[in-house]
């Protein structure tokens, strides 16, 4: 790894290449910060809903893409995190940052209690087991048990304190956020031990990684990321109920997003993102009737096509080079 970013940095191709990409990106949030005061109301909540599903791939990613426990419980994050800042604002007037950020400490909390049993399975079993659960948990929060708590399978409206623009401009920190963590991670110590359990856990136990205790800390990561764009997510809604809150689409759209653009890459969760916004949104508007339908075939074209994502189908055409930073 240490010879590849060496070579890359006396490589003048490259450097110029890296420049670009450097530009390209500050103009992208240049222009991402100016969005809201030219453009209509529709195109600021698609880009809203955008960066969303930015931080929900990104967040599965770090888990599922970096040791290959594909999670199909990410909807419990979601939901957990969702209710928590929800109920903490409605019920205890808890200032709506702080109600976000412990609606991601719920989140990560759970990741940790339930990671600490569950990530002694593996494969088929792991994902089994956390699909279990979320439709548990989604059946004990309609229950007449937490009822007075979460006021049932009815759910009920609230109403966040905060416009349209504030909302855009919410999330979208929270998506950079959730970006330059991701970054950080798959870049590090910590992200090479989780790729080295991804490719052999037996043989990253032997040169003494402990892949309990990592893989708990990127589920709890994940947990945390999810559960904060959730509340922002959740409060742009402003309606909460579980079949909503616990929606399995929080689950398969991150893994078909983090498919499409890559698992285990910096940049494969958000690229992935992007296109499949704009892709529902333009099958939505055109097929109502049966947009699911083509998007679904759609979804499986592009996997089957580029089986890697896009970013590893750029690596191998040479177009990026092949390190972990993207």
């Amino acid at each position: 790894m240490k010879s590849n970013s060496q070579s890359s940095t006396r490589n003048p191709v490259l450097q110029r290449r890296q420049r670009l990409l450097l530009t390209v990106a500050i103009l992208i949030v240049i222009g991402f910060f100016l969005l809201p005061r030219f453009a209509t109301a529709y195109v600021v909540t698609l880009f809203l809903i955008m960066f969303v599903y930015i931080g929900y791939a990104t967040a599965w990613n770090l888990m599922s893409g970096l040791t290959g426990y594909v999670n199909f419980g990410f909807a419990l994050f979601v939901g957990i995190s969702s209710y928590t800042s929800v109920l903490l604002i409605v019920d205890l007037e808890i200032f709506w940052p702080i109600a976000w950020i412990l609606g991601g400490v719920a989140s990560a909390a759970v990741a940790v209690i339930l990671g600490s049993f569950m990530l002694r399975l593996r494969g088929s079993y792991f994902a089994i087991g956390m699909l279990a659960l979320l439709l548990g948990i989604k059946l004990l929060f309609t229950s007449k048990y937490l009822a007075p708590i979460t006021r049932g399978g009815y759910g009920f409206p609230f109403i966040e304190p905060l416009s349209l623009n504030m909302m855009y401009y919410a999330l979208f920190t929270l998506a950079v956020l959730a970006i330059v963590i991701s970054y950080k991670v798959i870049t590090s110590t910590f992200g090479a031990r989780l790729i080295a359990i991804r490719e052999d856990e037996e043989g990253a136990g032997s040169i003494g990684i402990n892949a309990t205790l990592n893989k708990i800390l990127a589920f709890a990561l994940s947990g945390f990321l999810a559960g904060i764009i959730a509340s922002g997510h959740i409060a742009f809604q402003n309606y909460i109920e579980p079949e909503s809150a616990f929606s399995g689409q929080w689950t398969i759209v991150p893994i078909v997003m983090v498919l499409l653009g890559g698992p285990g890459s910096v940049w494969g969760p958000v690229i992935g993102a992007v296109i499949l916004t704009f892709v529902e949104e333009f099958l939505w508007s055109h097929f109502t009737q049966t947009y699911m339908m083509i998007y679904g075939i759609v979804m499986i074209l592009l996997v089957m096509l580029m089986p890697g994502g896009i970013i590893e189908w750029l690596k191998g055409r040479g177009t990026l080079p092949k390190i972990r930073a993207i």
